[in-house]
């Protein structure tokens, strides 16, 4: 068998995104400071926290390879969550309940597609207002309280599941497996690609573009309504709050990941380790004391070393 020499190694180095390394240096750190970090119970508690993290960023990457941003993404997550609770409680069953709360969040990009794409005002600013709507969707439907409903699937998706992770963890990695497989393999992926530097080739293949965009936002929209119920079962509640923040924190992940706001390219495979990241990081400080007030903080000073890092790594290597 062949060995591989010190030039593949230094090209599969380059393909990983810098949120690799950090990952398991932080995960090493951690774990030298508590006792119990490399437990499988802690494993498995840091998992299915990110879970719905993954699940919003796998959509947050495809708009980025756009070269966009979906601001209303954490809206999406917490109208789901408040939206899911008020139909079971309205006794509607649980598989059309899900099947509706997937429908609206797919509703949610499709309105960002069309308004950005067809009335052509800019993604951030469409987004932006779009946020806003869907959060006060959501206030309004709860009364701008948390509404509870028992339900014995909640706690089968976030606690139980198989090989030590729960089942929220593996709904999550197939909605990344499939956003991997789509952007690498399928029609919808090369599609991606063009809008975020040759949209002439959409026309070209006689494609349209508005469309193209608008399926993007609706396939974002949807992994937001995914996330925003893994983040109902987890907290066995809809909570108007649920997703506050969560646009960001996927747009880091992204960009962790490898993808490039700038260039709209990029491994969309690298946007599970930036997820993990940002989780590994919250809950290492969590347990090691660090105040909340200072936890945000840290975590952006990470995240934004981490994307310079690769920014001037990127650059050095083109030369």
């Amino acid at each position: 068998m062949k060995r591989p020499d010190t030039a593949d190694m230094k090209r599969l180095a380059r393909r990983l995104p810098p949120s690799v390394y950090i990952t398991i240096i932080l995960i090493c750190f951690f774990g030298l400071l508590t006792d119990n970090y490399f437990t499988l119970d802690n494993m498995g508690v840091i998992l299915r926290q990110a879970a719905p993290l993954l699940a919003v960023s796998c959509g947050q990457t495809v708009v980025v390879l756009t070269q966009g941003t979906d601001l209303s993404l954490g809206s999406i997550v917490s109208l789901m969550s408040v939206f899911w609770i008020l139909l079971l409680n309205l006794g509607v069953p649980l598989p059309a309940a899900v099947a509706c709360c997937l429908l609206l969040s797919a509703l949610c990009g499709l309105i960002n597609g069309w308004v950005a794409s067809k009335l052509k005002i800019p993604v951030f600013i469409t987004t932006l207002g779009t946020q806003n709507i869907y959060k006060s969707a959501a206030l309004l439907l709860c009364g701008s309280m948390t509404i509870y409903h028992s339900h014995p699937v909640f706690r089968t998706v976030a606690r139980e599941g198989f090989l030590h992770l729960s089942w929220s963890v593996w709904i999550a990695l197939a909605a990344y497996s499939l956003t991997v497989f789509l952007m690498k393999k399928s029609r919808f992926g090369k599609m991606v690609r063009a809008l975020g530097g040759n949209e002439e080739a959409i026309a070209t293949s006689g494609g349209s573009v508005i469309k193209s965009r608008i399926l993007v936002f609706v396939y974002a929209g949807l992994m937001a309504g995914i996330g925003g119920l893994l983040v109902c079962c987890r907290i066995e509640s809809g909570n108007p709050n649920a997703g506050n923040g969560m646009e960001f924190s996927a747009v880091a992940a992204a960009l962790l990941g490898g993808s490039s706001l700038r260039e709209g390219g990029g491994d969309p495979a690298g946007t599970l380790f930036g997820v993990l990241l940002i989780q590994v990081l919250k809950s290492g400080l969590m347990q090691v004391g660090v105040s909340s007030i200072y936890q945000n903080a840290i975590i952006g000073i990470v995240v934004l070393a981490a994307i310079i890092f690769d920014a001037i790594y990127r650059r050095t290597d083109s030369e």
